[in-house]
């Protein structure tokens, strides 16, 4: 195994980091630990700032006296004012606007800059949301747009926790990727996992600690600080206007969750095949079979190879996946035939992949090119072109297992924390958005968007399309009979998804 060392630049931005919206261009804020000890709780309607550090002594707060304030905060029945609960809205308009409307009723108001400090300061935001919807497609969307009360969207991340336990998290993009977040929340799995921190009826655990203060009588819990903003008639109506572009856009958004578990990752491999490739071929498939054509897909590849490393574009339609996805769609093609082309475009795929992973892509050298010529004033017909098309398909993959070794013996991915692993909106008014993860050896996820006021796109048609491709290709496999010296690794024979691929032997002489 070759192992590389990875940029970690964007986990310094992890915690008490905020997009700060500009008139021209946002800034990334990465605040002080100094100045950043508490987070803030989104409830109800209401907003908390919630110390996580002594102030006598600078220790972190245990998990036992931090539970002691989120009661204090769940059993809160004081009401909200409705118009001043939905601040958090104005956090996901257009950023320019957003801007106008903080600096001139946060920043230069002299009650309400302070508890924007306080969110924008914050470690990260907590959001105690009701009942957890119980379809996985709304449970994706809730997490992604919440109700315009509890996501403020310029924080780098919200936990969202629903009334039964079940949580999320609503994650800001400029700071970092998704395997990023999805590496620090499997930290809380593994500690779930283990029981770490709380007992089978749910309750946090008190440490030894904890139990020797508590007799001392020095336990201190700090009572979470209700935050108040003043709201006239201008930010009122600003908020209003807000909460209804907010509403509609939730309204489009179609998304749906597909589990597929008739299979794994073990049919590509017995197929010689890359995994990732197996599936960026099956959305090729798919988007052809729902849309009758082929458009450019962009495929998330990181950098982290290079300092301060972010992604790559992977272009994951191809000459060779477009043979393929005829030929499947040829009735006169054999199962061979198929998969010998079916081999090409992942062979395709996985170099074009290593390429985009070590800075041989082009896309970020296209941006490049394209923002010297708009600094430099010199027009350029072929980058406005390029990179004016749209992405009416765009895709990527989150690791489910980053922490190796460190999840209690006999735990497999399947058994607990089963989930997509995330999900994003469709970067195309008229295309799909698609985060699919390869979970343990068993099954496939797939988060698709769409806009439901375009009348092309179907985020349930196209993730049944997703896994009907997936099932013909395996049928393909099942049904090919090879006899092929490259039909198994170093053994005899390779099991592929119920059929069993015969190496042939050569007759000694």
């Amino acid at each position: 195994m070759c192992i590389r060392d990875r940029c970690m630049d964007q986990y310094e931005h992890i915690f008490s980091s905020t997009r700060i919206p500009g008139l021209d261009q946002d800034t990334l804020v990465k605040y002080d630990a100094a100045d950043s000890r508490h987070i803030v709780v989104f409830s109800k309607g209401r907003i908390y700032r919630v110390q996580c550090y002594s102030k006598s002594t600078g220790r972190l707060l245990s998990p036992w006296e931090l539970e002691a304030t989120f009661n204090s905060i769940i059993s809160d029945e004081s009401v909200a004012d409705p118009t001043e609960a939905r601040i958090p809205v104005l956090t996901s308009i257009d950023r320019t606007e957003w801007a106008r409307i903080r600096e001139n009723h946060f920043v230069s108001h002299p009650i309400n800059a302070s508890p924007l400090e306080v969110i924008e300061t914050a470690v990260f935001a907590l959001s105690l949301d009701g009942p957890t919807p119980q379809v996985y497609s709304d449970e994706g969307k809730n997490y992604l747009c919440g109700d315009g009360t509890n996501r403020w969207s310029d924080k780098s991340f919200t936990v969202c926790i629903g009334e039964e336990g079940r949580g999320g998290i609503h994650v800001e993009h400029s700071f970092g990727d998704a395997p990023t977040v999805a590496h620090m929340l499997e930290y809380g799995n593994v500690a779930d996992e283990k029981r770490e921190f709380y007992g089978e009826d749910g309750n946090i655990r008190a440490s030894p600690e904890d139990i020797r203060k508590s007799k001392q009588g020095t336990i201190r819990i700090y009572p979470p600080e209700r935050l108040s903003f003043q709201v006239d008639s201008n930010l009122a109506h600003a908020i209003q206007k807000a909460h209804a572009t907010h509403t509609a856009a939730t309204a489009d958004m179609d998304i749906h969750i597909e589990e597929f578990a008739k299979y794994g990752k073990r049919i590509a491999k017995g197929a010689k095949c890359s995994p990732d490739a197996w599936v960026q071929i099956a959305f090729q498939l798919a988007y052809f079979r729902d849309q009758g054509r082929f458009e450019q897909t962009y495929e998330a590849s990181m950098t982290r190879l290079f300092r301060a490393g972010r992604t790559e574009t992977i272009r994951s339609a191809s000459n060779q996946s477009a043979a393929f996805v005829h030929a499947m769609q040829d009735p006169n093609t054999t199962p061979t035939e198929r998969l010998a082309l079916l081999r090409k475009a992942s062979d395709r795929h996985t170099h074009y992949s290593h390429d985009a992973m070590t800075g041989k892509g082009v896309d970020r050298h296209l941006f490049a090119m394209y923002v010297v010529s708009a600094g430099k004033n010199i027009p350029s017909e072929f980058l406005n072109k390029v990179l004016s098309r749209k992405w009416k398909l765009s895709t990527s993959q989150v690791p489910t297992r980053q922490l190796v070794g460190q999840h209690p013996e006999g735990k497999t991915p399947s058994d607990e924390f089963r989930t997509s692993n995330g999900g994003f909106g469709p970067v195309a008014d008229d295309g799909y958005g698609v985060l699919y993860c390869i979970w343990g050896e068993d099954r496939f996820f797939f988060t698709c968007s769409s806009k439901k006021s375009c009348p092309t796109t179907d985020s349930v048609r196209f993730g049944g399309a997703i896994a009907q491709a997936l099932l013909d290709m395996e049928t393909m496999c099942n049904t090919c009979l090879l006899y092929t010296s490259d039909a198994a690794d170093e053994e005899d024979s390779v099991d592929l998804g119920g059929r069993r691929i015969i190496k042939k032997k050569k007759k000694k002489k």
